[in-house]
């Protein structure tokens, strides 16, 4: 694990799905526990628990910097409640996020948020683009194409870093 486990953590639901070790002060929202069903997770989380697992929900303030840096990756459309509560929780503590989910360690990177990848490789930096299915018009956010009225999605690719 990189120098910054050893200090705070926020861990993503994905974390109790694994049984890889997690140093350092640990942390997790209660929309995380919401997301925790099968009985493997629930002993993972009762471990962790016992290990000294914190549960926070972060302020209204971290939360909209959040969106605004997701917004601006454009990653906003993709990220839950869930992961949005773990990045501002993660923002306030001074803590790396301990996750696999890609739009999350993209705007964890736009946040300077450090990212700890679990079992996947580590994201590299994106702003997304979004693109008409009718048209191909690219355009700054999703939503309904002002030229062709056809439905405006991600981009398939965005910009990297």
């Amino acid at each position: 694990m990189e120098e910054h486990t050893k200090k705070r953590v926020v861990l993503d639901a994905s974390v109790f799905f694994t049984d890889l070790p997690v140093e350092g002060e640990c942390y997790t929202t209660p929309a995380v526990l919401s997301e925790i069903k099968t009985q493997a997770a629930k002993m993972r989380l009762a471990l962790l628990e016992e290990q000294g697992l914190r549960i926070h929900a972060p302020g209204p303030a971290a939360t909209a910097e959040v969106a605004v840096a997701a917004r601006k990756s454009g990653d906003a459309t993709v990220l839950s409640e869930t992961d949005t509560g773990i990045l501002a929780l993660a923002r306030e503590l001074d803590a790396a996020v301990m996750t696999d989910d890609f739009a999350v360690q993209n705007t964890a990177q736009r946040l300077g948020v450090p990212v700890i990848p679990i079992l996947q490789r580590r994201a590299k930096k994106r702003t997304w683009k979004y693109r008409c299915t009718g048209c191909g018009r690219y355009w700054s956010a999703p939503g309904v194409c002002q030229v062709c009225g056809a439905e405006i999605r991600r981009a398939g690719s965005g910009k990297k870093y």
